[in-house]
Order: structure tokens, then sequence, then C-alpha cells
């Protein structure tokens, strides 16, 4: 274990490797949720005050998803290939989807997206959410619903 993993463990009372429990899984109920998910780790970035634009950070696929970027290591959601036939048309209402909310409890850190096992409707949680708890219900930005129509 290198010097630089040591102190990062001793500051946050860990143990282990370095990238354990870095990665988290959560059921999603459909393609408007899928897509939610998308948004929601490409604004990471923006969240952070990395970047403005999520397109432009260079560490994750939206500028491939966004605005056609080859990248020989994305493989595309099934969900987003669910948005067009078209790749520019896709593109589009990616960014669309992408967009600052008027709502900007939106676009804050949302705590469910990393801590819930599933994520969905009342209904969808009750068959798939171990305790069925409502609070893996997670508010779709209103462009996002509009998309899926």
């Amino acid at each position: 274990m290198t010097q630089t993993a040591k102190t990062f463990h001793r500051l946050r009372n860990r143990c282990g490797h370095f990238w354990e429990r870095r990665f988290r899984a959560c059921l999603v109920e459909d393609d408007l949720y899928a897509l939610a998910a998308l948004r929601y780790m490409d604004r990471n970035p923006v969240r952070a005050g990395i970047v403005d634009d999520p397109a432009t950070y260079a560490w994750s696929s939206c500028a491939s998803y966004a605005l056609g970027s080859a990248n020989r290591l994305i493989q595309f959601h099934p969900s987003y290939l669910g948005l067009s036939t078209y790749a520019r048309v896709r593109q589009r209402h990616y960014r669309a989807i992408l967009a600052s909310s008027s709502d900007p409890h939106l676009d804050d850190r949302d705590s469910r997206w990393t801590s819930q096992r599933a994520v969905g409707s009342p209904e969808f949680l009750k068959c798939h959410h171990p305790s069925g708890r409502r609070q893996g219900i997670i508010p779709l930005p209103e462009h996002i619903r509009k998309v899926g129509k």
C-alpha cells in the first residue's frame, strides 16, 4: 500500500483497498429513471464546481452521449439508445436532459442515488426494495419526463 493510500485511510478511519466501496449498483425502474441516473452522474462534475458544462469533463462518457465524440471505450446505455434511432437526435435529446433544472434542488446532490438499492415508483419499490420503503422515490426533472412521452 502506498503512503497516499495509508494517509487517505488514516484520515477517514478506513481500511482495505483504496478503491474499495467506490462502486455502487442501484436497480432502476425504467428508462426514465435510467436517464435520470445518467443525468445525475454526468452532472456530478458541475455540482463539484470542476466544469460549467458536463460535456467538457474529460473523465466521463458525457461528451460521447451529448456531442457524439468518438470513444471506443463507451458502450451506450440502452435507455439512451431508445431516445432515437438517429445519433444527432439522441444527442440533442440528451443535451436537453442535461440542462440545468429550473428547480435548483433537482441539481443538488441526492444521496439516494448512492445509498438506495432500488429507485422508482412506490409500486416498484414494494416489489424490489428489501423493506418496501418509499425513500427510493426520486422526482424526475420535467425535461426527462417530456423526453419519455
